[in-house]
């Protein structure tokens, strides 16, 4: 079906081989979100700042990381942040609402990271769905198991 595919391409004027090309980009980049979990739906923009405990990291020193929140919705939120996350680490962030300055505490699991300023200190961004107590719980058996 390819060689069919290739065979028709090359017979097409280069003008039509670039629209196609751009199609095809937006095809894949679409095909990818889906595949890597991207949520189709709007998220509230904010821009929020807060602070970031990561799971693993709990074990061998106690570090609170500086976040900005970007997006927010029910069940996740996206944010950047100058710390090294593992896709799939469990988070805790914690910031403070805006309007009542009441402190909000979610655990949450990373599901897409992104880096985006490398460097010594790299700027990530993480995209993290909220999960229960017993992912939490699961998670740091699976930290306490890990070298046996």
């Amino acid at each position: 079906m390819i060689e069919k595919i290739m065979a028709y391409l090359e017979s097409l004027p280069t003008e039509d081989l670039l629209n196609i090309r751009k199609n095809l980009d937006e095809l894949i980049r679409s095909k990818f979100d889906v595949d890597l979990g991207k949520r189709k739906g709007k998220r509230a923009k904010v821009k929020i700042s807060g602070n970031l405990e990561i799971e693993r990291e709990k074990e061998f020193f106690y570090k609170l990381y500086k976040i900005i929140i970007q997006e927010m919705s029910i069940n996740g939120l996206v944010f950047s942040v100058k710390a090294t996350i593992i896709d799939g680490d469990i988070l805790q962030v914690s910031f403070r609402v805006p309007t009542t300055g009441e402190k909000k505490i979610i655990d949450c699991q990373a599901v897409r990271v992104k880096e985006m300023k490398p460097g010594i200190i790299p700027e990530y961004e993480v995209a993290a769905i909220a999960v229960g107590k017993g992912a939490v719980k699961d998670y740091k058996e699976m930290m306490r198991n890990r070298g046996l």
